[in-house]
């Protein structure tokens, strides 16, 4: 059970605002905003360079953090600038040839599919669409139907913005291990909300955010990139933090989780993000979502006994959104 007065006390902006935007940026908890003050109060005393070699040890436990969260290894998570960031970055180093096909659904966030879109232009990708059924509900047949030999990729939202239904993500894993096809998932509305398992799930590759439900300091994410998945991409941008030279006119890529990072990163940020996560694995993502659940049902029966209020949520698997 969690001690709610308890969190709201661990949470500062609670003394200030109910706060309904979790789905957008999440009020912090005082401990990851306790980090990113603190470090950079002593990177102000010793410099910036100093004061990352100070605190390495501190910034690998932003990996184990995560990693402990979505059941992964720590050399299979990469940072990034956001969950958006991270779906772009498998998109761009992905090996799509002209006519291949992507399969996702009607659910998938606009910026991954605007992305799709860029790639349709550029590269001659084709996208296939798989549509809910008129009551919302996902039908897998029809999803499976939509597979061939064309398909390279599939790419799925796992709760979507724009409705909070949750997608059958862990069955459309099976469909993508069965066809062995390699499976994108973005996780940014469900990875800290509820439980994510990439092991349960499937998936090849997964994205993630830190203002949303982990609660974390904004402008940050994180990449789950299979180990085994690695060798097929290529890197979307070159620096030398992960190519190494062979000669004056040649470089090797190291593919490893370091692919995806520049050397640049807002350290600060990393410690408050790797602290969030600490704080709720703690918690306890079960507990997190149960609450979720209960809080978002109350809501729901709340504003469907209101006059002219109508609610129009898709009525099947949803979340708190």
């Amino acid at each position: 059970m969690l001690d709610i007065e308890k969190l709201r006390r661990e949470t500062p902006g609670a003394k200030y605002v109910t706060h309904f935007d979790n789905a957008g940026a999440a009020l912090p908890c005082h401990d990851a905003v306790q980090a990113v003050t603190n470090y950079l109060n002593k990177e102000a005393r010793t410099g910036g360079y100093a004061m990352q070699a100070l605190n390495e040890d501190a910034f690998q436990e932003f990996y184990k953090n995560a990693a402990k969260l979505i059941n992964c290894r720590a050399d299979e998570i990469s940072l990034t600038v956001g969950a958006s960031d991270a779906q772009a970055k498998i998109l761009y180093s992905f090996p799509f040839k002209r006519g291949d096909v992507v399969v996702t659904t009607e659910m998938e966030y606009s910026n991954n599919f605007m992305n799709l879109l860029n790639l349709k232009k550029q590269k001659g990708i084709k996208i296939r669409i798989v549509k809910n059924e008129k009551d919302c509900s996902f039908n897998l047949e029809k999803f499976e139907n939509a597979i061939d030999e064309k398909v390279k990729l599939i790419a799925a939202t796992h709760i979507p913005t724009s409705s909070g239904q949750i997608a059958p993500v862990e069955a459309i894993g099976k469909i993508a291990k069965k066809y062995k096809i390699p499976y994108l998932l973005d996780a940014c509305q469900s990875i800290g909300q509820c439980p994510v398992d990439v092991q349960k799930i499937g998936c090849d590759f997964a994205t993630a955010t830190s203002r949303k439900y982990l609660r974390g300091p904004r402008g940050l994410g994180f990449l789950f990139v299979k180990k085994s998945a690695m060798q097929m991409l290529t890197a979307p941008t070159v620096e030398s933090w992960f190519a190494n030279w062979k000669s004056k006119t040649a470089y090797e890529i190291e593919r490893t989780n370091k692919m995806f990072e520049g050397f640049e990163k807002p350290y600060s940020n990393i410690v408050g993000l790797s602290t969030a996560i600490d704080y709720q694995n703690q918690l306890g993502i079960e507990a997190t979502w149960e609450r979720i659940q209960m809080l978002s049902k109350l809501l729901r029966i709340k504003l469907n006994a209101l006059k002219n209020v109508k609610v129009v949520d898709p009525k099947v698997n949803l979340s708190g959104i």
